[in-house]
């Protein structure tokens, strides 16, 4: 089991590094300014992602995560 997880956390390590570079070069919306990618958990079998981010304008929160959902 302890290489599976180490497996787990490099491929969700990876996946949170694909997405950081992704909404920094690739995302256009206005409503995501600076954010940071706290962490990713991954399902057991890689077919979901739950990811988790920070931002210091928690004042609007609600559109950061409608910008980032789209």
């Amino acid at each position: 089991m302890p290489k599976e997880f180490s497996r787990s956390s490099r491929v969700a390590e990876q996946v949170q590094r694909e997405l950081a570079e992704l909404i920094r070069l690739e995302l256009k919306d206005p409503r995501v300014g600076l954010i940071t990618l706290t962490g990713v958990e991954l399902t057991p079998d890689y077919a979901h992602a739950k990811v988790y981010f920070a931002t210091l304008d928690a004042e609007h929160l609600d559109e950061i995560e409608r910008g980032l959902k789209r």
